[in-house]
């Protein structure tokens, strides 16, 4: 706009109105929401939930990491908590710390919790294993098969062990379908369809079966869920890119109210129909996901998505709260914002460190 010399706000004043207006709007909007939802989770009884982490960058150097729980039996995101690195230690605390925070949250309304689907994060067993045993914990099988995935991608890269290669999608697809009955839903394979067996005491086979039979892969295995699953999560967790990219950097307050629009653009839109041709076919598409490595996989194409909540926001913001900003300052559940995650140390000796550090310097310059 300044090349073309068309007149507009500053960024000065864009940050001033989203401070001001924008972030109070989708507080209070998705507190009404989210209300809504809880009253409709406690009607239905005990309660299913999944749960999952994100974090904001890739790899083990994240600053944010939110966690999202859904009510799996309506398919909807019920509660996310934002939790800033520092303020737990590292980001690997992050996960349960989240998780933590969900769990007591939805209690603290009512919810009857029966069940939760969660990775197999163990810092999020002990804490269910220790201060919830009445709950019901299970492993999503997507999340397993995509650990042992991995494992045998990375034998395959090997000379040694690359026949191990054409087994990987086999025992991904065991893994997840073992549950639907003891026998294989194809007819049996012959002529090329035939397998290629590991030859036993090979360092393939031996490798392939030491992954296999690992002790805690064979004691999670009775965990797995045998009914629900958190891909509704995952599809969420994408969904987010649209609406915070991990290539942009937010504030902890912009971060946690674009995850709170994420989560009512997918609310809207979480029962929509299977979308068909004119002759009444359904239609599917082809994706190749990059866990799986240049495979595809076949997925039902949706109806159109709506944007109904926009509609909402619009008029919350245009009625209300510009009206009378003052009063949607307070928002109902305060969110304790963190301080900067490169000005605060949580440990003493982190601070007299980085002090020694900082003299070693400066020493070294002068001289």
């Amino acid at each position: 706009m300044d090349a073309f010399k068309i007149q507009g706000i500053s960024e000065t004043t864009f940050h001033k109105y989203q401070t001001k207006l924008l972030f109070p709007t989708i507080y209070w909007q998705w507190y009404q929401n989210q209300e809504h939802l809880i009253r409709d989770s406690i009607a239905g009884g005990g309660v299913t939930l999944g749960g999952d982490m994100r974090a904001d960058s890739p790899g083990h150097s994240a600053k944010y990491g939110s966690y999202t729980m859904m009510d799996l039996k309506l398919n909807k995101v019920i509660d996310i908590q934002l939790v800033q690195s520092n303020k737990v230690g590292n980001s690997v605390q992050m996960e349960k710390e989240g998780f933590e925070r969900s769990l007591s949250f939805l209690e603290g309304k009512g919810i009857v919790v029966n069940s939760i689907v969660t990775d197999r994060h163990t810092g999020v067993q002990k804490f269910l294993r220790e201060q919830r045993p009445g709950i019901s914990h299970y492993f999503d099988p997507w999340h397993m098969g995509k650990g042992i995935g991995k494992k045998i991608y990375a034998m395959a890269k090997t000379r040694r062990t690359q026949e191990v290669g054409s087994w990987r999608k086999s025992v991904v697809n065991h893994l997840y379908w073992h549950l639907h009955g003891p026998h294989c839903l194809h007819q049996p394979l012959v002529d090329e369809q035939a397998r290629q067996w590991l030859k036993p005491s090979t360092a393939a086979c031996e490798q392939l079966t030491a992954v296999l039979l690992a002790p805690r892969l064979l004691k999670d295995m009775k965990k797995i869920s045998p009914q629900h699953h958190i891909s509704g999560i995952e599809s969420f967790h994408s969904l987010i890119l649209k609406f915070a990219p991990k290539n942009v950097v937010f504030s902890f307050t912009g971060l946690l109210c674009r995850l709170k629009l994420t989560a009512m653009h997918y609310n809207e839109n979480a029962q929509r129909a299977h979308a068909s041709t004119a002759a009444g076919e359904l239609r599917y598409s082809i994706v190749y996901p990059k866990y799986k490595h240049g495979d595809f996989t076949m997925r039902p194409l949706r109806s159109h998505p709506t944007s109904g909540y926009i509609e909402t926001l619009m008029e919350l913001l245009f009625h209300y709260v510009v009206k009378d900003p003052g009063s949607y300052q307070d928002f109902p559940d305060t969110v304790l914002v963190p301080g900067k995650l490169c000005s605060q140390f949580t440990r003493p000796d982190k601070r007299e460190a980085v002090a020694r550090h900082k003299s070693r310097f400066f020493k070294n310059m002068l001289q």
